[in-house]
């Protein structure tokens, strides 16, 4: 059987995912985050002060998206900014307080999202899938023109 609808089962899962993350969020209280938020704070907590520019390049998004998440989070009390010292052009970013009082919610949300994935799928079938993906990620960026580390769609940022 020729399996045709990959992409289709790929958003599918992804759609499904993000709902997932958003339902565990909104379990703590964390209304008015969004998936995207989160990929921004998981790089915060692993190293703190970031200039835009890294944190768009480690999150694999636009630089004006990253500015928006991060104006977002900041107005939340998340983050804030700072001018760059060396760089008075760049921009900083730092959790604040009530920032940093995320990362545990954030790491159970994490190790649940990686339960839910791997529940009946044993690591072969789960390294099989993820080369399987890789390879299609490589097909559609050589047909684009693009690296394969960028995204497509980033309308949930928004």
């Amino acid at each position: 059987m020729a399996v045709i609808d990959m992409v289709s089962v790929v958003a599918r899962t992804r759609a499904l995912a993000n709902r997932y993350l958003v339902q565990q969020m909104g379990e703590r209280g964390l209304e008015g985050l969004v998936t995207s938020h989160g990929d921004v704070l998981l790089q915060l907590f692993a190293e703190d002060g970031l200039s835009m520019r890294e944190l768009a390049a480690r999150v694999h998004r636009d630089p004006s998206t990253v500015t928006t998440l991060v104006k977002k989070l900041a107005d939340a009390g998340y983050v804030r900014t700072e001018r760059g010292v060396l760089d008075r052009r760049s921009v900083v970013v730092f959790l604040t307080e009530r920032g940093r009082l995320l990362e545990r919610d954030f790491q159970e949300i994490s190790h649940r999202l990686l339960e839910v994935q791997r529940k009946g799928i044993d690591d072969a079938r789960m390294e099989a899938a993820r080369e399987v993906l890789l390879q299609m990620q490589q097909n559609f960026a050589a047909a684009l023109g693009v690296g394969s580390e960028e995204r497509g769609g980033e309308q949930e940022a928004r």
